[in-house]
């Protein structure tokens, strides 16, 4: 076990992608070469192929770390992709994989694996997608995770700064942009909501229910979080506790991975009222073009009523938008509604939740937050054809367009209010 530690550290030393004789003369990528090495580890039952369950074992394990454990959490993420089903996990396979990969491409630089986001890790898996014989590209991810581990080796901070926070490769949005919303309205409930434990575990607090223990995510498990860079620890800490929090209300006192229990999408609504301790309140938007602009006149005045009132109180909003399916001339093909389906300008992210951090009501205007955390800027003026100025995942929106794009918004509303849905 010390000489894999001793290796992993060398590795971390050691520029992935900067090998003396470059990829080219090699015959396994990088990512291939920590799986490879730790094969007979991982491998447990000699079987010649890596089950889910053998990778479950990896993840947890806290004496993996550095490379290897970027490895394990790349291998978990990826062999659950739908693309993957029926493939065995093979030596084979992986060869196969550095064939091609070393081939047809070339290896990303440091400063682009610093890059990387969600947004293009979700382009190259609707990329990979596409194809029944592509592969996942295993190094890209491998990359991205060896640099969340970097990024959280800060420890507990104490620091929770939006702005630095940016989603990890499992779909929590509904869930970081809830918190989002709620560490900009309450920063305090935020910081509440885990307390660090002398002996390295963390004590999680959330409204209504009794305190629980949540122990120190593995590196691993810090490679699939969520990061907030340079602020330590504290997101994948809080996914991790969220997770467990969702097991122990279905009556399952266990350690619980957040890529399994959070990492495939969710309501923002419930989780406000995790989160908060309140109710919520939807507004869902119609589905096509002809009805919004049918019922806006009295849709908007209600928007902007709660809007107004949430800022006051410093209440939780989120925002979501949808993606529909339509025909070959935009019309919505699923459903009651088949009117026209609402056009989502450039840089929107598509299946995805929002944070609503501010409303100003003399201009209309409301700034929302991508939980990615992304830069992005127009090409063309600014709007619903070209998109809006984005720093961090925030960026400004006038709320009469917001309405022709998004789906639902949601508000947190006083415990002794009714949840309920509209529309």
């Amino acid at each position: 076990m010390l000489a894999r530690r001793m290796i992993a550290g060398i590795a971390l030393m050691v520029p992935v992608w900067g090998w003396a004789a470059g990829p080219q003369a090699a015959t396994e990528t990088p990512f291939v070469t920590v799986v490879f090495r730790n094969w007979t580890a991982w491998d447990t039952n000699h079987d010649g192929r890596l089950s889910p369950e053998e990778i479950d074992s990896v993840v947890l394990d806290r004496s993996v770390s550095g490379d290897d454990a970027a490895a394990a959490g790349t291998l978990k993420l990826l062999a659950a992709r739908k693309q993957m089903q029926g493939i065995a996990l093979t030596k084979e396979y992986f060869q196969e994989y550095s064939r091609r990969r070393l081939r047809d491409s070339t290896f990303p630089t440091e400063e682009a694996a610093e890059a990387l986001t969600v947004d293009i890790l979700n382009q190259e898996r609707s990329t990979a997608d596409r194809g029944a014989n592509s592969m996942p590209d295993w190094d890209l991810h491998f990359s991205a995770g060896r640099k969340r581990i970097a990024l959280a080796a800060g420890g507990w901070t104490g620091r929770f700064d939006l702005d630095h926070v940016r989603q990890g490769p499992i779909s929590d949005c509904f869930f970081l942009s809830s918190l989002g919303s709620l560490l900009v309205a309450r920063p305090e409930q935020v910081k509440s909501l885990i307390v660090p434990l002398p002996d390295g575990t963390f004590q999680a607090r959330f409204p209504g229910r009794a305190s629980f223990i949540v122990k120190h995510p593995t590196d691993a498990e810090l490679a699939m979080g969520s990061v907030g860079a340079g602020d330590g620890y504290w997101l994948p800490v809080i996914e991790l506790a969220y997770s467990q929090y969702r097991m122990l209300k279905k009556g399952v006192d266990e350690e619980a991975e957040a890529a399994d229990v959070i990492g495939h999408g969710g309501r923002t609504g419930p989780t406000i009222d995790a989160l908060t301790g309140n109710s919520h309140k939807s507004i869902k938007l119609a589905d096509s073009v002809e009805q919004r602009r049918a019922q806006s006149a009295r849709i908007l005045p209600e928007l902007r009523a709660e809007l107004s009132a949430a800022v006051r109180e410093h209440r939780v909003m989120t925002v979501s938008v949808a993606r529909r399916e339509v025909d070959d001339e935009g019309k919505i093909v699923a459903g009651t509604d088949r009117g026209t389906a609402p056009h989502i300008p450039a840089g929107i992210t598509r299946r995805h939740a929002y944070a609503i951090v501010s409303y100003d009501p003399s201009n209309d205007v409301i700034e929302l937050w991508n939980p990615h955390g992304q830069d992005f800027t127009p090409k063309g003026r600014s709007g619903l054809d070209n998109g809006y100025p984005t720093k961090h995942g925030r960026f400004l929106v006038s709320l009469a367009e917001a309405y022709t794009f998004c789906t639902n918004f949601t508000f947190e509303m006083p415990r002794s209010t009714r949840s309920k849905s509209k529309r």
